[in-house]
């Protein structure tokens, strides 16, 4: 057995723990799950993987619980997974390097987050999140979307790992939406009155008001978010900024989201940010410059949103040219998007208008 603990917290997730569970099994890890109160066979089903299956008191505060299954692991070094996630890919001779050789790192893993889209589960996009640890000089703090933090103080040095994770936690009915996203604006909102000069904070109270479609009160907090000194090389601080302006054009205020040419060159190599830019542009009926905008992404890495530099920029493209009538070069750029639905829709179109 490998000297590595993962670590789980859970509740009433009978619904998807197995597969989480199933797919670390075969790596030889201990495996700790902790149980917030469960009243389903979330217990039951752990015990069936799960070297310890312990009990926690849930206190509103999620980095307790994590804390906790920190102090039960039985190895100083630490995978934390959650119930909504399962193992695509994991390299474990990277990992023992890592813990021998890079002993005062975190290590990052990717994670696709998927939902369903017309009855298969779909990529949307791809984020980065630590979970690879000493837990001897990090641990948990914030009561929701807790962040890992060095013991001594100091900034995270992290390194991205070849692992992926396969993440399901935001493919939920409306209704499980509303009911997660209000109990975490809730829990955000109480921590965020405990430390107004945390912008992190900010950004997760305009998430949890995007998922909920509140676009207008979404701006309010990215735009308090924004207003700290902030590293623009930082991945939240990026999201923040995309999140914020796609927040703006939700609300009509294309006009205002004109603004982010001010900042246009600190996030010029963030494909997420030149994709914006173009519907920027394209909301204010700029096409030059929104076309010259959806080109560039188009050749750029690879983004956090799904398809944000190969078919996303290409069907904006053809909508554009739809919109100043040539037919032609929709069509060609509508051909570029292979299998992406309202490509296929309007290039159908076309080919009906033309007979």
């Amino acid at each position: 057995m490998h000297p590595i603990s993962v670590c789980i917290i859970a509740k009433n997730e009978e619904a998807r723990i197995e597969k989480c569970l199933a797919s670390i099994k075969p790596y030889g890890f201990e495996i700790v799950v902790v149980d917030t109160g469960s009243t389903d066979r979330t217990k039951e089903i752990a015990a069936k993987y799960a070297d310890k299956v312990l009990e926690f008191v849930w206190c509103d505060d999620f980095s307790a619980a994590r804390n906790f299954s920190l102090r039960e692991a039985a190895n100083n070094w630490i995978f934390m997974i959650d119930c909504d996630e399962s193992v695509k890919h994991m390299d474990v001779e990277e990992l023992n390097y890592f813990r021998k050789h890079l002993s005062d790192k975190v290590g990052s893993v990717s994670r696709e987050n998927l939902v369903t889209q017309d009855g298969v589960l779909t990529l949307n996009n791809t984020d980065y999140t630590e979970r690879f640890f000493d837990r001897r000089l990090y641990r948990y703090t914030g009561i929701i979307h807790e962040q890992l933090t060095p013991v001594r103080g100091g900034e995270l040095d992290t390194l991205l790992l070849h692992t992926t994770l396969l993440h399901t936690g935001y493919d939920m009915t409306p209704e499980e939406r509303d009911a997660k996203y209000r109990r975490n604006f809730t829990l955000l909102q109480k921590q965020a009155e405990a430390n107004p000069d945390n912008p992190y904070l900010y950004y997760q109270l305009g998430k949890s008001c995007e998922i909920l479609k509140d676009y207008e009160r979404a701006c309010i907090y990215y735009d308090k978010g924004l207003a700290f000194d902030l590293d623009p090389e930082l991945a939240y601080v990026q999201a923040m900024v995309v999140s914020y302006g796609n927040a703006l054009l939700q609300t009509d205020q294309a006009e205002t989201a004109l603004g982010y040419e001010g900042i246009y060159d600190e996030f010029s190599q963030v494909t997420d940010f030149v994709y914006l830019m173009g519907d920027i542009y394209k909301a204010n009926d700029m096409y030059e410059e929104a076309l010259a905008q959806y080109q560039k992404a188009a050749g750029m890495p690879e983004g956090r949103r799904n398809g944000v530099n190969s078919f996303l920029p290409a069907f904006q493209c053809g909508r554009i040219f739809e919109l100043l009538g040539d037919a032609g070069s929709a069509a060609a750029f509508y051909a570029q998007c292979g299998d992406f639905a309202p490509a296929l829709k309007r290039l159908q179109a076309l080919q009906n208008e033309a007979r």
